[in-house]
């Protein structure tokens, strides 16, 4: 079974999945509907609203704390081996330490795929615990995100990120 949870957080939503002990899902969705963002990964599994702990570190977050995201245990529901390096690569991330993407091709073992890491990224689906938004284009800026740019923005300013 998979729970979720829905917060305030930066003016929108955040919406936690978890199965058993892990978190398996993060939605931003800018409609506030996170459970329809989480269908749209996953058609078939069904979830139920009930209380995630983990929904405090988030508002920890928001509130400007730095949280160590590799302390959570995390599960992903579907992924290709690739697509799973890549998150891991993210995942592993230290606090306000941001790559580009042909960074992260190499910390994930792929140094030649930049376009497929990028498309690995797009489908990230533990978004903010899986860093995707600190991967910046090497030319600058801050690149696209799934949630939109001003919400990868507002992120990385919780991170402290110098862009």
């Amino acid at each position: 079974m998979i729970i979720y949870e829905t917060i305030t957080f930066l003016g929108g939503q955040l919406t936690l999945f978890k199965q058993d002990d892990a978190l398996v899902f993060v939605s931003l969705a800018d409609d506030g509907d996170g459970v329809a963002d989480f269908k749209s990964f996953y058609p078939t599994v069904d979830v139920i609203a009930d209380n995630v702990p983990e929904v405090a570190l988030f508002k920890h977050y928001a509130a400007g704390e730095a949280i160590d995201w590799r302390q959570l245990k995390i599960n992903y529901l579907s992924g290709t081996k690739f697509q799973r390096e890549v998150w891991q690569a993210m995942h592993n991330m230290i606090p306000h330490e941001y790559l580009t993407y042909a960074e992260l091709a190499q910390r994930a073992n792929h140094p030649t795929a930049i376009r497929a890491v990028a498309s690995a990224i797009g489908k990230n689906p533990l978004t903010i615990i899986n860093a995707c938004h600190r991967i910046l284009p090497k030319s600058g800026g801050i690149g696209q995100y799934r949630y939109g740019s001003h919400i990868k923005a507002e992120l990385l300013a919780l991170d402290r990120v110098k862009i």
